[in-house]
């Protein structure tokens, strides 16, 4: 249909269609209007002007939204529709029944392009002066209010009423065509965001976000940075896996690595690669908040993944695995960080002499230990309590290397706001980390310790020092018996 087509085309295009739809009706009313009113001058005239109207139309609107905005070229068109409707108000002398209907059309094209009161009213001021100059040059006075023949009202009631229904058909159009456009979109960004999630767990977190930002490209280029880099594996991993079927050690390395990477997320660490059960972890890129509180933060994550392999340890003998310890090394230096390999494939990285110190530092380390290098010892000493180790010779590496053994944070266990409590003796371990936890659970792990303190003064009631059940007095042999037991013996 014609004006299915029409009312399909783009907002700009349809403005023009139905500005033009609205000027041929007045035209068409203003025509019938001379040839059934008498003593009627220069009516049949008002179409040509308002073909001039509809010729200068897009050339006008296209120079306005050019040179200024679209909010200029809706002003400057509502203000000739407004000329517009007054030429055919003089040409009409204001028949009480058309002029009513013009009126409304107007009303209606300001409401439907949003015109400011302000523009409204300099349109209707400059609307009567056009309409005073037309009766004095053109149309002359007459008399006003006249009504017009039932023929005309009814064809104007039918105008008005297809200009309005076609403004409202193109809107609820438009208004679905955009709905359905926006959960198109809608979906299609889920999808992609869906997909870029996925992608994004075989790169580091931060260097998505990154990209997905703008920060950084894609592309291979690296640079020189300081940096601290921590290196982990679980001691005797290789051995175990000779042992344990594959299902087993898949659900132990998962847990472990799971564990492990939420810990450095908390952190704000860079996670490099797996290798196995090995982590290489960096601090200082894409994102760093100083060196020394780089160095800082990768120990105080070192120490929560010890505390975490504790209680991972205890789950593992419950569920009839083998107890696991991990070694750490941590070492300071400048390495080269960025996209290394090829234009479709390449993996970000560091490269340097301190990655390999602290893979090093990692392999040298004893069970649970957490060795670090004499460059990170000097940056945390303040912070950390560290045990000095013999100089060692690594593989790789020139000369002696001074090592220090991370031991605890400074009056860590002095501390009243502490944020870790970790107590352990045979047969009680007691690990509470009040970063993780939540206000809503107080109330729940406060009954719990509650009825763990009665069960323990209990069990300390009912057994002597020696950990012997004590007998209930009835059970206890009186002493005179005792005695004259042993004399008849």
């Amino acid at each position: 249909m014609p004006l299915e087509s029409w009312v399909e085309k783009e907002p700009r295009q349809f403005e023009y269609f139905h500005r033009v739809m609205g000027y041929l009706m007045l035209s068409l009313l203003v025509v019938i209007y001379y040839y059934t009113s008498p003593d009627v001058n220069y009516q049949i005239y008002v179409p040509l002007f308002f073909l001039f109207a509809v010729i200068i139309n897009p050339k006008l609107s296209r120079w306005l939204q050019y040179r200024f905005s679209k909010k200029i070229k809706n002003y400057v068109l509502f203000v000739i529709d407004a000329v517009v409707v007054a030429v055919t108000l003089s040409a009409i002398h204001l028949s009480l029944v058309l002029s009513f209907i013009a009126l409304f059309a107007l009303l209606y094209t300001a409401i439907n392009n949003k015109i400011p009161f302000l523009i409204v009213s300099m349109a209707i001021l400059l609307g009567i002066v056009v309409f005073y100059l037309s009766n004095i040059f053109i149309f002359g006075f007459a008399e006003y209010f006249d009504h017009a023949s039932t023929e005309l009202i009814v064809l104007s009631f039918i105008c008005l009423s297809a200009y309005f229904g076609v403004g409202g058909y193109y809107q609820n159009r438009r208004t679905h065509y955009l709905n359905t456009k926006r959960k198109y979109y809608y979906e299609q960004m889920n999808r992609y965001m869906e997909l870029a999630n996925q992608l994004s767990r075989y790169a580091p977190l931060q260097l998505w976000q990154s990209i997905l930002r703008g920060e950084a490209q894609a592309k291979i280029e690296y640079k020189r940075k300081k940096m601290t880099i921590f290196f982990s594996d679980i001691q005797g991993f290789t051995e175990l896996s000779e042992t344990l079927i594959p299902d087993d050690l898949a659900f132990l390395l998962n847990d472990y690595l799971s564990h492990m990477t939420d810990i450095a997320k908390q952190y704000g660490g860079t996670v490099d690669k797996f290798m196995g059960d090995a982590i290489l972890i960096f601090f200082g890129d894409p994102h760093s908040n100083g060196v020394a509180q780089d160095a800082k933060t990768c120990v105080e994550m070192a120490l929560a993944m010890r505390q975490q392999m504790k209680l991972l340890r205890e789950r593992w003998l419950k569920m009839g695995y083998p107890a696991l310890h991990i070694r750490m090394g941590v070492s300071t230096g400048y390495c080269h960080v960025g996209n290394y390999g090829a234009a479709h494939r390449m993996a970000y990285t560091i490269v340097g002499r301190d990655a390999n110190l602290a893979a090093r530092l990692q392999s040298a380390a004893k069970v649970d230990e957490i060795l670090i290098s004499d460059e990170t010892y000097q940056l945390v000493k303040s912070d950390y309590l560290c045990a000095p180790k013999p100089p060692i010779f690594l593989k790789g590496i020139q000369g002696p290397v001074k090592t220090w053994q991370i031991m605890e944070k400074h009056n860590v266990r002095n501390i009243d706001n502490q944020q870790w409590f970790d107590y352990e003796a045979k047969g009680f371990h007691l690990v509470l980390n009040f970063d993780e936890a939540q206000n809503f659970e107080y109330p729940e792990m406060v009954k719990a310790l509650k009825d763990m303190v009665k069960r323990i003064e209990l069990q300390q009631k009912l057994t002597n020092s020696q950990g012997i059940v004590k007998l209930n007095s009835e059970d206890e042999i009186p002493q005179e018996i005792k005695r004259e037991t042993f004399s008849l013996h």
